[in-house]
């Protein structure tokens, strides 16, 4: 199973992980989940013939879908890509701001995520990425990246292409995320971000984003990168898990998370 089907799959999965769909509870029925993820019911039906086959859920004639099982391992990171192919859009990237600066000049968070002292912080050299995510040209992401420089090449914002693969960034620089937390929380948007991610056509009421906070790690259990995006809440749906990868996927083209 591939595409929509697969990204449908990792979402109900992140779902029964954070117990919005707990073990004994009945799922929405097959037409009820495909208006959910606008897929056709076949798309819907083999997904949860794929659950069914791993002793996630239980499908019982007459009464319904049920979990009855959690899983047991933790869904893969869902890059952009995969969300905005699953939309049936053409995803790509452009480049707002790339520069170095001193890691007390960045926010707390930053500080904070790197395990920097204050005299740290004012000593220590990182890098600050600002790119637009879009689908079909139409901007749905804000993405600011902070890697430690001392991590990287000095020449790393002259000759990487930052429209491209992180993930594929750093392979080339010998580092490897091996998993990441993050956390995701919804608000109003400000109007900066309205005017930047394009939310003019909506209703107030239907104007909110949003913001997800990930660090990132290598192997060795060191923060490799922090972000944080604002994304466009009309589009995306929220979700809050751990993620954790076995065998991370290193993507070299054009998708990444």
């Amino acid at each position: 199973m591939a595409g929509k089907g697969e990204y449908i799959k990792e979402r109900i999965m992140a779902m029964i992980l954070r117990d919005d769909f707990y073990v004994g509870k009945q799922l929405p029925s097959e037409p009820e989940l495909a208006d959910e993820f606008n897929v056709s019911r076949g798309t819907i039906r083999n997904v949860l013939s794929a659950l069914e086959r791993e002793a996630i859920i239980s499908r019982r004639s007459g009464a319904g879908t049920f979990v009855i099982r959690k899983p047991t391992k933790e869904p893969r990171v869902i890059s952009f890509a995969e969300q905005i192919k699953a939309a049936g859009l053409t995803p790509t990237t452009k480049v707002l701001a790339k520069e170095r600066i001193i890691a007390s000049q960045a926010e707390g968070r930053v500080v904070e995520a790197f395990s920097l002292e204050a005299e740290q912080a004012a000593q220590t050299p990182v890098y600050r990425i600002d790119r637009l995510r879009c689908g079909d040209d139409q901007p749905l992401s804000r993405q600011t990246l902070y890697l430690l420089a001392e991590q990287f090449r000095a020449d790393l914002l002259e000759t990487e292409d930052f429209t491209k693969s992180i993930f594929g960034i750093y392979t080339r620089h010998y580092r490897q995320v091996a998993w990441a937390d993050e956390i995701i929380q919804a608000r109003p948007p400000t109007p900066a971000e309205i005017e930047m991610l394009g939310m003019h056509h909506l209703r107030p009421q239907e104007q909110f984003v949003y913001v997800r906070d990930r660090i990132s790690y290598d192997q060795e259990n060191l923060p490799l990168e922090v972000m944080r995006a604002i994304d466009r809440g009309d589009f995306f749906q929220s979700y809050r898990y751990r993620i954790v990868e076995d065998e991370p996927r290193i993507e070299t083209g054009s998708e990444e998370p």
